[in-house]
């Protein structure tokens, strides 16, 4: 509205609608880059930008803006979702970010809202190459779907791809969850436990990821140093390895923990304590056996000092302590 309370003058809604279209306008990639193309600019707009003397030309000033606009918005999307951006390549990666800012563009002045809905676009689209069966040439697309042609041509096999945006999701939701303080367990409760009668209640920021290819050093936390040279390639592992992703009181914290311990703390969500460790330990070998009695005290002292446990299932929630010395680090 104007300052006297009527409507905008038609030249300054016209202005606005012509400046938004420009700025909403994805960078062309067909020169190998991703660059603006300045004859589309409305000759109304471009106009109406007076160039000072010596400076660059209207035209040529409204690019640069359009540009780093969008370069802004990339490097939003990539600081969302580090490890999908490593694992496809930024080349490929913004493909998908230009995708979904187009169907669904920025209205928050906070840039990281702008990834909003990008993972579950991401999951729909894996889902629609892994029900096609093997992957085919990148020159026939799956059903003409401009995102899972982008995640073929990207040439990332699509478990890597899944679990890089599992991880990354883990890390987001950790990030934005509550800290809900440590659990001291009363002699009560350990005796509740040693029966094998509740459920343990996990944190609500408390996620577990698989991790096949060493993609848990791509933290949106280390963006900064990520950028300082060329990363080392993504490597597989020899086997699995998990990682938990929570809140803690100064940050989120990723640890790795031992294969024995990820199944427990899996089986512990599903079964009360007692039967998820007699359970676990039914399908262990003989050494895993000995593994998992000599290192259970340590893991149970891990999951409490990390925040990962908060109580018992169907319990009235008590005051947790918040330590000054957070056992995590961000």
């Amino acid at each position: 509205m104007s300052p006297g309370g009527g409507d905008p003058p038609g030249w300054l809604r016209e202005l606005q609608r012509d400046f938004t279209a420009v700025l909403r306008a994805p960078l062309d990639s067909g020169t190998g880059r991703f660059e603006e193309r300045q004859a589309l600019y409305p000759a109304r707009l471009v106009a109406q930008l007076r160039s000072g003397t010596g400076g660059p030309a209207p035209a040529e000033r409204l690019a640069l803006y359009h540009r780093q606009y969008w370069m802004r918005l990339f490097t939003a999307l990539q600081t969302s979702f580090p490890r999908v951006s490593r694992a496809m390549s930024c080349w490929h990666f913004n493909h998908l970010a230009a995708l979904h800012l187009a169907e669904r563009p920025p209205r928050h002045a906070d840039l990281d809202e702008a990834a909003r809905g990008f993972a579950e676009r991401l999951h729909r689209a894996l889902e629609r190459l892994e029900d096609a069966g093997p992957r085919r040439p990148p020159e026939r697309p799956p059903h003409g779907d401009a995102w899972c042609r982008r995640i073929e041509l990207s040439r990332a096999p699509l478990a890597m791809v899944r679990q890089a945006r599992c991880m990354d999701e883990a890390e987001r939701h950790a990030y934005e969850s509550p800290f809900e303080g440590l659990w001291r367990p009363t002699p009560e409760e350990l005796a509740r436990l040693a029966l094998g009668e509740p459920r343990l209640r996990f944190a609500e920021s408390c996620t577990l990821a698989q991790e096949d290819w060493d993609l848990a050093r791509f933290s949106r936390l280390a963006a900064a140093d990520q950028d300082e040279g060329a990363p080392a390639p993504i490597r597989r592992h020899p086997s699995t390895r998990t990682w938990v992703f929570a809140r803690s009181a100064t940050g989120t914290t990723t640890t790795s923990v031992d294969p024995l311990f990820a199944r427990l703390l899996d089986r512990c969500r599903e079964l009360p304590f007692g039967q998820a460790l007699a359970a676990v330990e039914q399908g262990c070998t003989a050494a895993e056996a000995a593994q998992l009695r000599a290192s259970l005290q340590g893991w149970i002292a891990l999951a409490l000092a990390s925040g990962w446990w908060t109580g018992l299932a169907g319990a009235e929630p008590r005051a947790q302590e918040s330590p000054n010395d957070d056992p995590g680090r961000a």
